[in-house]
């Protein structure tokens, strides 16, 4: 075994040798087989393992191999272990359907019901299946309110709705009950007074008569009978305490433990509405009064409606509350006033899946708004839980939510959901390994959360041992004392190990025997357990990322795909640290596959289109210029300078669908073309094609992209942008520009014209002026006029007399 080992990871180390090589493919599946020694591990290990249970085997030769090397070294054909054939049916699969008049037997909200199917380890199977809210489905509705002294007011007036109440509820359903309960406060110091006279009359201080303080009272059981809902909301009694919180979380209890007593219907929608100005106590705050005892979440209502062990047990804590919504499927609408409503917003946050907070008015008056907002808002949010925790099987769920042609996404919860709408989910179920090596079952629910009646039920074939396993002889003279016989070989009991299965688990001495069997024979160290494991009682226990009888191999790769190991069942198996691929296969993981199909572009028949290679499934596309890009495109189809031809061929389905002329398939030589609107959406795909289409005297173009699928090629259009057509473009650009010319020439025109006259007024300008100066320096005398005086003047020289 140990050279053939060293053999196949020399050759896979050194040889280069092609994954098609035949014979060391073969060593591979004989390695992965021949170190189990125990049937249940051996028929896990791989699909192609088999088990030689024959009690006179040659012990030599591995009783864990392939088929044809147990035959040829002796093993009786009839005593070879196989695997199970696997499993699956659908055993109940009823059709959805509605309510029917005054008969809930059928109804039928999920399909199908119930499957049966098997699972091996590394194995994931898929199961599809439809959920709708059927109509008209019953609605049990629990007023439960306080009735402590400041919410008088608001008693009176849910009273006023006698004629209101039932024309609502029947806008909601035509299958509605009503029930009634009331809460205050724990008769107890310090919440109330214990003053004889207070005791007898909490409203003594008001100078009125009231109700002696109580914790939880039940008014109503739920009934169909309006007026009678009303009589016990009108002749209920208030009361008081002595500080500002209430004891909403004992009623709340009371109220969903008191089934039979509150008449919770098996299949209704039950909601309790809770009426309140107040604060809430919660648990711990009961011991301040002497109620020390935790509360047991049972029902402890006498035979007046009253909650009688509130002195004796505390308030019950919100995950305890919390536990029973989800038990019981109770969903709770807190209608509370402005003033406590951030500390009932703060309780929605740990209660979310099964709660509604709404502002209530002082004197509670839109209450009946408040009953069809919060109704809505439950029955809107659709989410689906399991109790797969409670075995080795693990679940993911994807969903459309109901958007016709949507993509699955992974999911649980779907919100805005309305009646008629059908969602389809995939519930994808993996076994990752064999908690232990024998064949059980595991029954798994899947329910949604906030009903619950209605559900799938897996019934899972758990397929990790033998037939042979079932025939086990505990007394046998070929067995020690602390082993048995089964498969044909010797196998320790529990709590013992070692060769002779005569050391105690959690005592074993370490003896130099005992650790000779955990060193592996002919290793160049001889640490036991390869040092990566413990040694008890002869076996290594390895430590966490190694694997193998000496923990000398580590674990193999995970596919990212399907985060299975090797890629899971029908990719390949796990030898040693390395994975063995199957035909068709390749990579570390085994994700990676060798089929070039997937590349190949729908009704085209080159690989990549000519311009790439297909690698793992996908395209890697060539250079497509000298300037060093690439072509694009799921299968290289396109290029900065070259048409999609992927795009022409489309076309015509994109126009039929748009156009309304065909359904959402068509069919195009041998391709089936699926058209999607998904507009708004942001497109991931680089590739990306156009279609412009005339729609209403405008021109729309049309984006979309492609992708191929099991049944033929999905075309998601994306986006959509209108204008007006090209012709009609032209001429309004046409004018446009006619415009702008005749519009620049009437400026030019009119700035010339403005020039010419600024340059006139300062011509005039300049004129008026040197005429006012001529006049001026001429005071204004004709140049041609003689004056007809005469006049002398004597020579400045000549002499003169003092007298003149």
């Amino acid at each position: 075994m140990y050279a053939i080992s060293v053999f196949v990871f020399l050759c896979l180390f050194f040889g280069k040798i092609e994954h098609g090589n035949c014979q060391v493919q073969q060593m591979l599946n004989k390695l992965v087989c021949i170190e189990h020694n125990e049937c249940g591990a051996c028929l896990s290990a791989a699909s192609h393992c088999r088990w030689c249970a024959d009690i006179n085997y040659n012990s030599g030769a591995p009783r864990c191999n392939d088929d044809e090397s147990l035959a040829n070294t002796g093993c009786s054909q009839t005593l070879i272990q196989r695997p199970e054939k696997p499993v699956w049916e659908v055993v109940e699969n009823n059709s959805l359907q509605d309510m029917s008049p005054n008969s809930l037997e059928n109804v039928v909200q999920i399909q199908p019901q119930r499957v049966h199917l098997s699972l091996k380890p590394r194995e994931t199977q898929t199961i599809q299946f439809s959920y709708r809210p059927a109509k008209n489905y019953p609605l049990d509705l629990y007023y439960l309110m306080d009735l402590t002294w400041s919410m008088k007011d608001d008693k009176e007036t849910l009273v006023s709705l006698r004629d209101d109440l039932p024309i609502l509820l029947k806008n909601l359903t035509d299958n509605f009950r009503l029930g009634f309960g009331s809460f205050a406060e724990k008769p107890l110091m310090p919440f109330i007074s214990t003053d004889a006279r207070r005791l007898a009359n909490p409203c003594s201080v008001e100078e009125e008569a009231c109700e002696a303080t109580y914790s939880y009272k039940h008014h109503l059981s739920l009934t169909n009978q309006i007026n009678e809902f009303i009589e016990h909301v009108n002749s209920s009694s208030v009361t008081a305490n002595l500080d500002n919180a209430e004891a909403q979380l004992d009623a709340l209890v009371q109220v969903i433990a008191c089934g039979d007593k509150i008449g919770w219907a098996e299949h209704s929608r039950k909601i309790v509405i809770l009426l309140s100005d107040g604060l809430m106590h919660t648990a711990g705050d009961g011991k301040l009064g002497g109620a020390t005892k935790k509360n047991d979440d049972q029902c402890h209502l006498d035979d007046k409606g009253y909650y009688s062990d509130a002195a004796t047990y505390d308030y019950p804590s919100v995950a305890q509350l919390y536990r029973l919504l989800e038990k019981y499927k109770v969903n709770v609408i807190f209608a509370v006033t402005e003033s406590v409503k951030d500390h009932y917003d703060s309780l929605n946050q740990l209660l979310e899946d099964f709660t509604y907070v709404a502002k209530l008015e002082s004197d509670s008056s839109n209450i009946l708004k408040l009953v069809k907002t919060g109704y809505e808002d439950i029955v809107s949010v659709v989410d689906f839980h399991d109790d797969s925790d409670q075995g080795p099987v693990k679940i993911k769920y994807f969903t459309d939510c109901g958007v016709k042609d949507s993509p699955m996404k992974e999911e649980t919860r779907c919100t805005g959901v309305e009646y008629g709408m059908t969602l389809n989910y995939e519930a994808r179920v993996t076994l990752e390994a064999c908690p232990e090596f024998r064949s059980f079952k595991q029954t798994i629910r899947i329910a949604e959360s906030q009903l619950g009646q209605d559900a799938l039920t897996l019934e899972v074939d758990i397929q990790c041992g033998c037939a042979c396993s079932s025939q086990v002889q505990e007394r046998t003279p070929m067995c020690s004392i602390n082993s048995h016989f089964v498969c044909g070989v010797c196998q320790c009991n529990k709590g013992w190990s070692g060769p002779s299965c005569d050391c105690a688990i959690g005592n074993e001495n370490e003896s130099a025997e005992l650790m000779a069997q955990c060193r592996e024979p002919n290793a160049t160290r001889s640490i036991a357990c390869s040092g990566a494991g413990e040694c008890m009682c002869g076996e290594c226990e390895c430590d966490y990322g190694f694997t193998g009888r000496y923990c000398q191999c580590k674990t193999c790769d995970v596919s990212l795909e399907n985060s299975l190991e090797c890629g899971g069942v029908g990719r390949g198996v796990c030898v040693c640290g390395q994975c063995a691929c199957t035909e068709g296969w390749s990579g570390s993981a085994c994700d990676c596959t060798d089929r070039n199909d997937t590349c190949i572009a729908p009704a085209g028949t080159d690989v990549c289109s000519g311009h790439g290679d297909c690698v793992c499934g996908r395209c890697e596309c060539d250079v497509a210029d000298e300037s060093g890009a690439k072509y694009s495109g799921m299968f290289c189809e396109s290029c900065a300078t070259c048409d999609n031809p992927l795009c022409a061929r489309a076309e015509p389905c994109v126009a039929c669908h748009l156009n309304a002329s065909c359904t959402d398939t068509c069919t195009i030589g041998s391709v089936n073309y699926t058209v999607i609107e998904m507009i708004g959406t942001t497109v991931t795909d680089m590739t990306s094609c156009f279609l412009r289409l005339e729609e209403e005297g405008l021109e729309c173009e049309y984006k979309y992209t492609y992708s191929p699928e099991s049944s033929g090629v999905e075309i998601s259009i994306s986006s959509k942008e209108c204008y007006t057509p090209t012709s009609a473009r032209i001429m309004t650009n046409g004018l446009i520009i006619m415009g702008c010319v005749i519009a620049i020439g009437l400026i030019v025109i009119l700035f010339i014209k403005c020039a010419q006259v600024f340059s006139d007024r300062r011509a005039y300008a300049k004129f008026v002026k040197e005429a006012q100066e001529s006049r001026k320096n001429m005071q204004e005398l004709n140049p041609l006029y003689i004056s007809p005086i005469s006049e002398f003047r004597l020579p400045d020289s000549f002499p003169r007399d003092k007298s003149d």
